[in-house]
């Protein structure tokens, strides 16, 4: 009975040694919403700065390919955190079992919004104008780049796919200003961080006096920020370091270099605490923009 216990003690410390190298190694997934390299570099800024704050861990970045490739990789247990869209989140939290730990604000505001964009000398003024015109959406499983704009026409009995006369995809909110200013396109669907279009992709990704050029005409519902995610049973088989990820990518507002880092990233202020409830409007503009 001794040797039975001494035995079940020794293979309990294995099992105990074995989840805590598990959790000592985190691989974390970025949104490839804007040219992937930057991404990662930031991406791996961020990691650096969380193996600071949390001894022990190695944290290990990537980039996905695209949006349903960050919500498979989680699917898969590839990755045990990842920066997931409105969107990729729901669909994290459905295949996934993903888990909603934080949100992200810009400026003082956890809502961010799509917006239907154009050049000021298009001519395109009104959401009736762009009947007819072509349009850059940037994927299907983008908040601001396709299912929020859609539901917005949707609400008002428009059918998105004979609306346009061209569809396309960028791929990436940069890529789609670009396509845009350079006339490729006469429309894009893409995100603004406020209603007064001072602030969105355009302005991000493009230098002022062509920044100045275009114009959103069309904003849609509020969207709940972007989000950091965990996997479900990373979560319940690594609690601290999880509650100490989070509590670590809280406190970086607090911090004016890390602070940086958020900026750099995807032009976050900061990530507050979030809740699946959040993103039951996303749940809602996913079943709209479904609708023909």
């Amino acid at each position: 009975m001794k040797k039975l216990l001494a035995l079940t003690a020794v293979f309990a410390a294995i099992s105990t040694a074995s989840a805590a190298e598990n959790c000592r190694v985190v691989n974390m997934g970025f949104n490839p919403a804007q040219d992937s390299a930057a991404v990662l570099t930031n991406g791996s800024a961020i990691a650096k700065y969380l193996e600071t704050k949390i001894r022990g861990i190695q944290v290990k970045t990537t980039v996905a390919q695209d949006y349903q490739a960050l919500v498979e990789a989680t699917r898969s247990g590839k990755l045990d955190f990842a920066w997931l869209s409105p969107v990729s989140y729901v669909q994290a939290h459905d295949q996934a079992k993903a888990v909603v730990l934080l949100k992200s604000v810009r400026g003082t505001s956890p809502y961010y919004w799509a917006a239907f964009v154009v050049r000021k000398d298009s001519g395109i003024k009104t959401m009736n104008d762009m009947r007819g015109k072509t349009i850059a959406w940037i994927d299907p499983n983008s908040a601001a780049g396709y299912t929020f704009p859609r539901a917005t026409l949707v609400a008002k009995g428009i059918n998105p796919d004979t609306f346009f006369s061209k569809q396309t995809f960028a791929g990436k909110h940069d890529a789609a200003v670009l396509s845009l200013a350079n006339g490729s396109v006469d429309v894009i669907a893409t995100f603004s961080n406020n209603t007064q279009g001072t602030s969105g992709s355009w302005t991000q990704y493009l230098p002022a006096d062509k920044a100045a050029a275009l114009v959103p005409v069309v904003y849609s519902k509020p969207i709940p920020g972007d989000t950091l995610s965990v996997r479900a049973d990373y979560q319940s088989g690594c609690a601290d370091v999880t509650a100490r990820i989070r509590s670590a990518i809280v406190g970086m507002k607090n911090d004016p270099a890390a602070a940086g880092l958020l900026k750099k990233l995807y032009t976050i202020d900061a990530m507050i605490p979030a809740q699946d409830s959040d993103y039951n409007v996303v749940r809602q503009a996913i079943a709209a923009s479904a609708k023909k």
